[in-house]
């Protein structure tokens, strides 16, 4: 008590001498007991950090910033506002993030629909009431990816795991801190921090996106922030997100396509790489799109290449090695006793690696690369969209078969022209356009579920329709599993999607 009490007073002193000389004022007070509720606080461990902050003198500045970082990482964005509105605390360059976060937390969070499933331990909350329908399956995703980490990584994310689905960039850099202008650049959907994952709603984008993917990527991050009290470098966050992300489901045709072995490769030569240890703060603010899609391929296909090398049991080890670390060269010593190799090694084996594969990349598949006669294929796009708006089915499909003609592969055209096609009768020459998936280069939500209507797998007939809605779950016809209203999928869950994507179509 004698060392808060002395804290408390140098820290009342100080501020006297800052008001009139405008000088930095360091947080004073029990400085110990700060780091210790900030370490239990990194490692989600909410529990024990509440019980190291509980019965705080009010005065102590270092216990109250822990406070308020503690209040933003259970939820509670006003009680963390309100903790860093302190005179003590303004401007103090430690609670400056924090205050811009809390703040933008407080605004965005304002109104929000919260849904807790205490019993299995998640709680989402939603800016958009109309994404409630969305809920079971982020729990479902959720908890397979918890138990998947439990056992690659030796981490268990402790309960509740926080969720927010948001509606749009700008509320996810208000909530995360993230630069909004990187979140567009960089096409950033998601971020873990806080200790909560922050996603945008798969309403918001076009075409929806890799939305469960996505989550269990951001989960991944948590674990590891909390496995190694967030001392993880960059490239080893990201690169084992990139590989986690899938491994909570059954593996999919498109899941390594383009190969981040060959996207890296090609990245490289072309000059977009960068070092792995120099990344910087975030992929999601590097300067444009390919560098960032060169930097995940980059991450991915090293972090593969070594835990495939260096054994199993090489990254659980290197998360516990990590959590001790305290320098650099502590990291260095760990990745050399967990795999035989330093880093530097490590990173002249996997280029090695990289450069024996053959460049087997198709020019349009190169990071930067944009289709010849883009304009040509917008514009024919565009048009049949609005002819088929219109209901002229046969005119929409003469446009939507020359866009098809100059990019064969793009998974979006040939559905637009097999909706088309099918709006004329013409199953016949629809069925061919979403027959095998080896004919696109990329993952489209409605692909799948006109694959599923056309061509019905009689092992499972199922399996489209949830690739679909793992992809573009508020396309109504994605949701639906192509039947028409007032039909419904069987599964209760995916009609309950279904219904909200027919009520608010995006």
């Amino acid at each position: 008590m004698r060392k808060v009490l002395l804290g408390a007073l140098a820290a009342a002193t100080s501020m006297s001498v800052a008001a009139s000389s405008g000088a930095y004022v360091p947080l004073l007070g029990d400085l110990d007991r700060a780091r210790r509720a900030r370490e239990a606080t990194l490692e989600l461990d909410v529990a024990a950090a509440r019980k190291i902050l509980d019965g705080a003198d009010t005065s102590d500045t270092a216990l109250a910033l822990e406070t308020a970082r503690l209040l933003l990482y259970e939820g509670d964005c006003d009680g963390a506002v309100a903790v860093l509105s302190r005179p003590d605390l303004t401007n103090r360059p430690e609670a400056m993030e924090l205050g811009d976060v809390s703040r933008g937390c407080a605004r965005a969070t304002a109104g929000t629909l919260t849904v807790r499933d205490d019993e299995r331990g998640v709680v989402v909350r939603l800016q958009d009431d109309e994404d409630r329908a969305l809920v079971p399956l982020i729990v479902d995703v959720a908890l397979k990816a918890r138990e998947n980490l439990s056992k690659d990584l030796g981490v268990e994310l402790p309960l509740p795991m926080r969720i927010d689905l948001v509606r749009d960039q700008f509320t996810l850099a208000a909530m995360t801190g993230l630069p909004e202008e990187a979140a567009q650049t960089t096409g950033t959907v998601a971020v873990a921090k806080w200790g909560r994952v922050t996603m945008i709603s798969p309403r918001a984008t076009t075409n929806g996106y890799a939305w469960l993917d996505t989550l269990a990527h951001e989960l991944t991050h948590l674990a590891l922030t909390r496995g190694t009290r967030d001392k993880a470098p960059l490239w080893l966050q990201e690169g084992v997100a990139k590989r986690q992300e899938v491994r909570w489901r059954e593996k999919e045709p498109l899941d390594d396509f383009p190969p981040v072995d060959v996207v890296a490769r090609v990245g490289l030569d072309k000059g977009l790489g960068v070092e792995l240890d120099k990344i910087g703060p975030s992929i999601a603010m590097l300067p444009s799109a390919e560098q960032a899609q060169v930097a995940f391929a980059e991450v991915a296909s090293f972090v593969r290449y070594w835990a495939r090398e260096a054994g199993d049991e090489a990254l659980p080890q290197l998360v516990v090695r990590l959590k001790a670390a305290e320098s650099s060269k502590d990291f260095e010593q760990a990745i050399a006793e967990v795999s035989a190799a330093d880093f530097q090694t490590w990173v002249k084996r996997w280029r090695g690696h990289i450069t024996g594969l053959p460049k087997d990349l198709p020019a349009e598949l190169e990071p930067g690369a944009m289709p010849a006669n883009v304009k040509e294929i917008a514009r024919r796009i565009r048009l049949g969209e609005l002819l088929q708006g219109r209901g002229h089915a046969r005119a929409a499909s003469i446009e939507r078969a020359r866009a098809h003609a100059l990019i064969p592969h793009e998974a979006s055209v040939r559905c637009h022209l097999a909706e088309s096609l099918l709006a004329m009768g013409d199953t016949q020459n629809a069925a061919p356009l979403v027959e095998r998936i080896d004919d696109v280069y990329n993952r489209f939500g409605r692909w799948h579920s006109l694959n599923g209507l056309l061509h019905p797998d009689p092992s499972d007939l199922d399996r489209p329709f949830r690739f679909g809605i793992a992809l573009d779950p508020f396309e109504p016809a994605v949701a639906c599993e192509e039947k028409a209203a007032p039909e419904l999928p069987k599964d209760a869950i995916r009609a309950a999607i279904c219904e909200a994507a027919r009520r608010m179509p995006r």
